[in-house]
């Protein structure tokens, strides 16, 4: 028979190489009810720690926030002396995200000692940090070596996050970068890494139409209640463009293309 102590060690280096299974095993991810609730595919991609650069595209609601704050904690838990980065629009989505965090913390027995608590940073005992931020270049600016930066909303941030952010990674190669966000139009690093063609990017798509989870009277009340465009948008992970420029960025795109028949002058 193993020893208790031989056990919770097996356990632990089993949940460090699968945060899937830590996910499951400590039922950290609840409905509103409290019941557990098991990872999907795409989610179970998404914690995979061989995936150091992901795009995350996907309706609203389908839980990215919470998968989030799982990715920070697993990451600071069992990697000591870890930086992890959650960067959210506004002050008060990193307030809300942090929250979420510590909801998870609160979840394992033993709680993780902690040296430092606060309403926007945790560090371990182990040496590990987790700081969420308000998405803005001011804010990030003189962190170095991260080992885990996560960008919630990510459409709604400014180029200028992502070029402050990126050049963290100089100093830390093997650092992990999630962008995870709903789209919002036709512009902005988020759109043009996921419609450009970028292979070290894992990119993920989630419709509403395409979660079983979701009530369909539900979206289909949504999509009587919203403009097509919003709809679209929120639930079906389209960037649409803006509804007051005269031309999309489809239409713009094809008026550039050089992909044409050439027109025989003699003929005419």
């Amino acid at each position: 028979m193993l020893s208790d102590d031989f056990k919770a060690a097996l356990d632990w280096e089993v949940h460090k190489a699968d945060p899937v299974r830590w996910v499951h095993d400590h039922a950290l991810l609840r409905d509103k009810a409290g019941n557990p609730v098991r990872l999907d595919v795409e989610q179970q991609s998404i914690l995979d720690p061989a995936s150091r650069r992901v795009i995350l595209l996907c309706h609203r609601q389908y839980g990215k926030s919470s998968i989030a704050s799982l990715i920070c904690f697993h990451q600071a838990l069992f990697h000591p002396k870890s930086l992890c980065l959650l960067v959210s629009p506004s002050l008060r989505q990193s307030s809300e995200n942090f929250r979420k965090v510590s909801s998870a913390l609160a979840s394992i027995t033993p709680k993780p000692e902690l040296e430092e608590d606060n309403k926007l940073t945790l560090q371990f005992e182990n040496g590990s940090r987790i700081l969420s931020l308000p998405g803005s270049q001011k804010t990030v600016r003189g962190f170095t070596a991260p080992d885990l930066i996560l960008v919630d909303e990510a459409s709604e941030a400014a180029d200028e996050l992502f070029t402050a952010l990126f050049p963290m990674f100089t100093s830390n190669p093997k650092g992990r970068l999630i962008l995870a966000s709903t789209p919002k139009g036709q512009r902005g690093f988020f759109y043009r890494l996921w419609t450009e063609p970028a292979p070290e990017w894992l990119k993920i798509m989630k419709k509403a139409s395409e979660n079983p989870r979701l009530d369909p009277e539900i979206l289909a009340e949504a999509r009587r209640a919203l403009p097509e465009w919003e709809y679209r948008q929120e639930f079906e992970c389209e960037f649409v463009g803006d509804q007051f420029s005269l031309f999309d960025d489809d239409r713009i795109k094809k008026a550039l293309s050089y992909d044409f028949e050439e027109i025989d002058a003699e003929v005419y």
